[in-house]
């Protein structure tokens, strides 16, 4: 029988510091709609869950979810760890990869290059971030459902609850890790995730002046996101 997988995109309209940011428009859609765009294109996995909460504000997110065509999961807004567990089990996956829904430039070439190095040598979490070499809002993590239910029996520490993977990285003797890494530190302190003000107008400028938003590697998103607001705008 063959594995289950899916793709678990966590995302909340009530962020404190951009509200509503999963469904900000970017270009002429919301900008998770990037997000999913661009995860479609992956080839080791096709499944597309948008994991939320059971906030009534979050109704628009399953609408959201209905309207694309994906799943969608509700549950605990402040235990993240919980809510992506309880997802995976319900939907009985035996891994699944963890992405963010601030993460409209999510590159599906590194998403499948963390679930190849994952289904090569089945650790218990293949990551990019351990030790971090791809931009922040390029994060990518394929989990074992077990593992994570390991995680969440060990530990009801909401510090770790909250941000779902880094109990595995501060124990890493409990848990094999693998990482990928990009070539040369190029992309060295680079964000091109949406989380402030000023994170979501650079997205929409870069998004403005990619060559193909949809398709765009990361290594064009990082260079034109390096023009905003700098010497190399003035064509605008």
């Amino acid at each position: 029988m063959p594995e289950k997988a899916a793709h678990i995109v966590l995302a909340r309209l009530g962020s404190k510091r951009l509200p509503g940011k999963a469904l900000l428009p970017l270009g002429e859609r919301p900008l998770l709609a990037l997000t999913v765009e661009r995860l479609r294109q992956c080839e080791h996995v096709d499944r597309i869950i948008l994991a939320t909460t059971t906030a009534a504000e979050d109704d628009k997110l399953e609408s959201f979810a209905h309207e694309e065509g994906i799943e969608v999961f509700r549950g605990s807004g402040r235990d993240v760890a919980g809510r992506c567990l309880t997802c995976a089990l319900q939907n009985r996956l035996d891994w699944f990869v963890r992405i963010c829904g601030d993460s409209p430039f999510i590159d599906p070439r590194v998403v499948d290059s963390v679930c190849e190095l994952y289904l090569e040598e089945r650790p218990d979490v293949t990551t990019n971030v351990h030790p971090r070499t791809f931009p922040v809002g390029c994060s990518v993590e394929a989990v074992e459902t077990a593992a994570l239910q390991r995680l969440c029996a060990t530990t009801k520490d909401m510090r770790y609850r909250e941000h779902v993977t880094s109990f595995f990285y501060d124990h890493e003797d409990m848990f094999s890790i693998e990482n990928v890494a990009a070539p040369d530190n190029r992309f060295q302190g680079e964000n091109i995730a949406v989380d402030t003000q000023s994170d979501y107008e650079r997205a929409q400028w870069v998004y403005d002046h990619l060559s193909d938003p949809a398709t765009a590697p990361v290594e064009e998103i990082v260079k034109t996101s390096n023009r905003w607001g700098g010497k190399d705008i003035k064509e605008d």
